[in-house]
């Protein structure tokens, strides 16, 4: 995945957790409580698991091996 690919992928993450904190923080005020509660932090917790799964380094197919072990060699 490109480098652009992986910037818009992450700033909708972050807009669906935003909006997903705000209707927990929303609906828990309404219930009387003052804090996002476990749900929030389940939710905040897949937002870092999301970011890093894009953000982590691919394996490239590419065969870096510089010991020449292979079997085609002579």
């Amino acid at each position: 995945m490109s480098k652009a690919a992986k910037i818009l992928v992450t700033i909708i993450v972050i807009v669906v957790f935003i909006a997903l904190f705000a209707a927990i923080t929303g609906s828990r005020q309404d219930a009387g409580a003052s804090t996002p509660g476990m749900l929030g932090l389940v939710v905040f917790a897949g937002l870092i698991g999301a970011i890093t799964a894009i953000w982590k380094k691919g394996g490239d197919d590419k065969n870096n091996d510089d010991d020449n072990k292979s079997v085609l060699q002579k």
